[in-house]
């Protein structure tokens, strides 16, 4: 197990993409790039969702600007709960600054069997904070 958010589970997170090789990724996922800063107790942690492929860091361009707790990001990214980014943008738990018309898509997301089995795998090797 690799606690959620630290080098090694970026490193794990990146090995099981690259070992799931290409797959099948919505349309509107594929046209976004959102950096994430991620709140964990004192420290944040950027990283971002780079065309639907988690990566540590910001990259730039990016599209849209995203800050959230660790929860939030566990649920979103890990749990699969996408359901929880609206709730969390309503709530203003969630800070969102962009391009707002390639985000909205995303509202719709559905992912494909590949992703889902990807998810899955990630979440077998992360330990929540």
């Amino acid at each position: 197990m690799a606690r959620f958010l630290s080098d090694e589970w970026f490193s794990r997170t990146e090995e099981l993409t690259k070992a799931a090789g290409d797959s099948e990724t919505a349309r509107a996922m594929k046209a976004v790039v959102v950096n994430l800063t991620i709140l964990s107790g004192t420290r944040e942690i950027e990283m971002c969702l780079d065309r639907g492929i988690i990566r540590k860091g910001h990259t730039s361009p990016a599209d849209v600007q995203k800050s959230m707790s660790a929860d939030y990001a566990y649920k979103l990214l890990v749990a699969g709960d996408w359901s929880i980014g609206m709730k969390g943008y309503i709530a203003h738990k969630i800070k969102v600054s962009g391009n707002m018309k390639k985000l909205i898509p995303l509202q719709l997301y559905k992912p494909s069997a590949d992703q889902e089995n990807l998810r899955t795998e990630i979440e077998k090797i992360t330990e929540q904070e």
